[in-house]
């Protein structure tokens, strides 16, 4: 197979503590020691919680009985395609030397090196890895187990939104290849354990356990679904595997919640076969092509609204991209989609995931809803990236203004009579609480249609506590063009003076 082109270099996404960073780094002695204390004191309390327990309920495939058995026939597996990446690259700042008067000489960058981990695929040198390990990287260096030679790596492509990337070394021999496993067959709890080189030290070998499965840390980030492990995760370990008892690779480790840029018992694994949809896409282009309809969806219905407009299933559609796929075949605001070729569609979630690794230009039948009909229409996938190229998603909510109490909306009339503007919207309250902004017009509230101030008031009067309540909002999009939106709750209990007030 033809190897692809190296992509052009990507901006590095800027870090925050305490945040999600990623588990690359520079080696020191101090944090090297640190580490080798901390193995110990969790080697101790892995060792004394397998005497009560048993470990999971993943295979044991040499035979033997024990959870230190268990990882060490895991180990054997796939340690030898866990490969060492040290990278050299450029600082953003440069340094100049002082010379004699009448002497120059042009300035020189200064080379920063870090380290990180990477699986091999591939016999023929292909090795899966972190975007952030390599990104900017001027020279990748890579270092295979039990080989004395060393090599370099040429970037052959990367994704920015899994943080992946493909990496390829010449070797005159086929190299070791890690077994890919299921991630979809992990359960919480799980026995999982993480092979690489936190600062530096290679072949290291921590265990944990499976924390959470499905955990997004970045809500502007729509493809985030982590692996969440206790295994302990550090600098240096970006890349390398997480592998179950069975020896099979379930996920890429990519980054660490922590307050000390060290280990604090949070880290995160992309999953396996998450990287068995990117890896043929970076091998044969170098990038990833995403497929799309061209429509915009709240990620989360609240549960109230689902009840209120009996929404057992389906996505309601909040924007469709003018002149996308969608609105090519006809779908509009308000539609509410409920299947993609005969397949019953949950969330929004489900739906993105159903379009985005289709061939482009493939065609779906999609059943959706509109006015209590059910009606079905055929789409076109598109490409992602030409519908809008920053990622799709809702505009960031500014900061509500303060406002009067009840359900804690200011309003005032339409210019075109048709609903209610929101002036502003109380701090903390029922309004806030569901996502309403500023500048929203109320067009509906439990299916009635708000033609005046009035009606709102009538309606809201109404309302008791602990009743669903479920508005539909026109919002501007900020370029002249207006989305529509499903917001609502269940109204709280009212606190009363004496559970606010000072004490009598």
């Amino acid at each position: 197979m033809d190897e692809a082109p190296e992509p052009p270099p990507e901006t590095a996404m800027p870090e925050a503590a305490p945040a999600t960073v990623p588990a690359a780094g520079k080696a020191s002695r101090s944090r090297a020691l640190l580490a080798v204390a901390v193995a110990l004191v969790l080697s101790a309390g892995l060792l004394g919680g397998w005497v009560l327990g048993r470990a999971g309920h993943a295979a044991d495939p040499g035979g033997l009985t024990g959870l230190s058995g268990s990882i060490a026939a895991a180990e054997r597996r796939v340690a030898p395609a866990v490969v060492k990446i040290q990278v050299e690259s450029a600082r953003r700042g440069r340094t100049t030397f002082r010379l004699p008067p009448g002497l120059g000489l042009p300035a020189r960058p200064r080379m920063q090196h870090s380290l990180g981990s990477g699986l091999i695929v591939d016999a023929r040198g292909y090795i899966v890895t972190n975007r952030h390990v390599v990104n900017r990287a001027q020279r990748i260096v890579v270092s295979v187990p039990g080989d004395p030679h060393t090599y370099f790596g040429r970037l052959v492509g990367m994704d920015m939104e899994t943080d992946l990337a493909l990496v390829k070394i010449r070797a005159p021999h086929p190299l070791p290849v890690a077994p890919l496993g299921n991630s979809d067959r992990l359960a919480v709890g799980d026995w999982v354990v993480a092979i690489g080189s936190p600062f530096g030290l290679e072949d290291t070998v921590t265990a944990g356990i499976v924390s959470a499965l499905h955990r997004a840390m970045d809500p502007s980030q729509q493809f985030e679904s982590f692996i969440q492990t206790d295994a302990p995760i550090n600098p240096g370990n970006s890349g390398g595997p997480l592998i179950n008892l069975a020896g099979e690779v379930v996920g890429i480790n990519t980054s660490i919640y922590t307050y000390t840029d060290g280990y604090q018992g949070v880290g995160f694994a992309l999953p396996s076969g998450l990287v068995e949809q990117i890896y043929p896409q970076l091998l044969r282009q170098g990038h990833v092509t995403r497929g799309s309809i061209g429509v915009y969806f709240e990620s989360v219905i609240d549960p109230a609204v689902r009840r209120v407009y009996h929404l057992d299933h389906g996505v309601p559609l909040s924007q469709v991209a003018p002149g996308g796929p969608a609105a090519q075949a006809g779908l509009q605001p308000g539609d509410v989609v409920t299947s993609l070729n005969g397949v019953p569609i949950a969330n929004g979630d489900a739906l993105m995931n159903a379009v985005v690794f289709m061939p482009i230009g493939q065609r779906l039948q999609v059943g959706y809803v509109r006015h209590g009909q059910a009606r079905q229409v055929a789409v076109a996938v598109a490409d992602r990236d030409r519908i809008y190229p920053p990622p799709a998603g809702s505009p960031p909510a500014p900061a509500p203004p303060p406002a009067p109490p009840d359900l804690g909306l200011s309003l005032q009339p339409t210019r075109n009579g048709m609903g209610a503007q929101v002036k502003a919207v109380a701090p903390d309250s029922f309004a806030d609480s569901i996502g309403i902004r500023s500048d929203d017009v109320v067009l509906e509230i439990n299916h009635q249609t708000i033609h005046s101030l009035a009606d709102v008031g009538r309606i809201a009067a109404a309302v008791h506590s602990g009743e669903d309540v479920a508005m539909v909002l026109r919002r501007p999009n900020g370029d002249g063009t207006d989305s529509r939106w499903l917001v609502g709750g269940t109204v709280p209990p009212q606190p009363t003076a004496a559970a606010v007030g000072p004490p009598r």
